[in-house]
């Protein structure tokens, strides 16, 4: 595939993709991005053809192009999905945490973000390429406000200063194990050191 740099990267100019309007063609995004996704984690977004991901997903290349015109608008799909599906995770927790311990919240937080980087592999390989700075930024400050309403509804309480200070400080360790994407094998070991550090932390009363 032809791009405008050599730097592989999801544009903030690039073609959105197709929404499917039919079952048919919303099985047939729901293989393209999963044939993306196991190229992009085993490959790199770099590496990784439209001629592959259409022959993983068995599909003609047109229709590939049809849904997604560009690998960045496939990329860009596939992220978005991966941040849903995160959203989606956070608030579920958020109706359980009620009225815990900070420190129990933090490990049950934990838990969830493991959970969701096994789910999605590919998260942690596109999330780094520029992008589209609007969208990365609103999914951004959604997460923040995700986890500064989990910190917010502790007990003992914590201040709304602490909660949002919280909020913007996992997101940043969380950046720890996601720049590890070839060595994937430290990933929970990692995981786990952050997740006893905030754990300790958060027993000191504020």
């Amino acid at each position: 595939m032809r791009m405008s740099s050599q730097k592989a990267s999801l544009r903030s100019d690039v073609v959105k993709a197709r929404v499917p309007q039919r079952t048919r063609g919303r099985i047939r995004v729901a293989a393209l991005m999963a044939a993306g996704t196991e190229l992009f984690v085993e490959k790199g977004f770099a590496a990784t053809t439209m001629t592959e991901i259409a022959a993983r997903a068995g599909a003609a290349i047109g229709t590939l192009y049809l849904f997604f015109p560009t690998k960045e608008a496939l990329a860009q799909s596939i992220l978005a999905d991966s941040a849903d599906d995160l959203s989606a995770a956070l608030e579920a927790l958020g109706e359980r945490c009620a009225g815990l311990p900070p420190a129990t919240i933090a490990d049950a937080l934990f838990d969830v973000l493991g959970g969701f980087l096994q789910r999605r592999p590919a998260y942690s390989v596109l999330l780094e390429l520029p992008g589209d700075e609007s969208w990365r930024r609103g999914m951004r400050r959604r997460r923040r406000e995700q986890i500064a309403a989990l910190f917010s509804r502790a007990a003992p309480a914590l201040s709304e200063a602490r909660a949002e200070r919280l909020a913007a400080i996992v997101p940043q360790l969380m950046r720890i194990p996601l720049a590890l994407t070839g060595e994937r094998h430290l990933r929970d070991g990692i995981l786990e050191e952050l997740r006893l550090m905030l754990h300790r932390h958060l027993e000191v009363p504020e």
